[in-house]
């Protein structure tokens, strides 16, 4: 269908949302987990411990970090999905965990949480092929809306993942000195970022 304006035709409304709609990507959608997406969580989070972690300076090889996920048939371990699918179905007031979705699939992830009185960001991981998208930086906001502004907010990093660490440093998080070696696990460093005190009239 066609309007005529004048000598001039021009497309429907209809036909130019058409359009629009195949020329725009579809917006990742940023949801609370369910216990369906776990087995999509940890093929995130595999895929995304594989580009990042291997160091051999740290002694972090391909194969171990394989091994933290998959069974000896080499598919994600029905245990580990297990435990995701209890912990996502028993979230409370104190754990939540959302998801990033592009069309219809998992490509993200967060888990913020709180423990002892502190506010954690938790795990958050992109999948490598849907990086550089501004997903990690949609996750993180859902992650500093739901703990609030008014205290600091922690998180853990892997010490050599320069990216991740310049990722948090841009969203305002600093070092805080401590250090967490990790022995056989990924050696970590801490980072917070400060709450932010409401204003009271004097």
């Amino acid at each position: 269908m066609v309007i005529i304006l004048g000598h001039r035709f021009l497309p429907s409304i209809s036909n130019l949302l058409d359009t629009i709609s195949l020329m725009t990507e579809p917006r990742i959608t940023i949801r609370r987990a369910i216990p369906a997406d776990a087995e999509a969580i940890l093929q995130v989070k595999k895929a995304a411990w594989a580009d990042r972690y291997p160091n051999e300076q740290a002694g972090i090889t391909a194969e171990g970090l394989r091994k933290e996920f998959e069974d000896d048939d080499g598919n994600i371990d029905p245990a580990a999905i297990k435990r995701w699918q209890t912990g996502i179905a028993s979230e409370g007031s104190d754990r939540i965990t959302y998801v990033a979705v592009d069309d219809g699939r998992v490509v993200g992830y967060a888990s913020p949480h709180r423990i002892d009185g502190q506010r954690r960001v938790g795990a958050l991981y992109v999948a490598p092929e849907a990086q550089g998208r501004g997903i990690g930086r949609e996750l993180l906001q859902k992650v500093l809306a739901w703990h609030g502004r008014d205290e600091d907010i922690y998180l853990h990093v892997v010490s050599y993942n320069e990216a991740a660490i310049k990722f948090y440093e841009k969203a305002g998080f600093v070092k805080t000195g401590a250090d967490f070696p990790g022995g056989h696990e990924l050696p970590e460093l801490e980072m917070v970022l400060k709450g932010i005190m409401p204003w009271l009239p004097s």
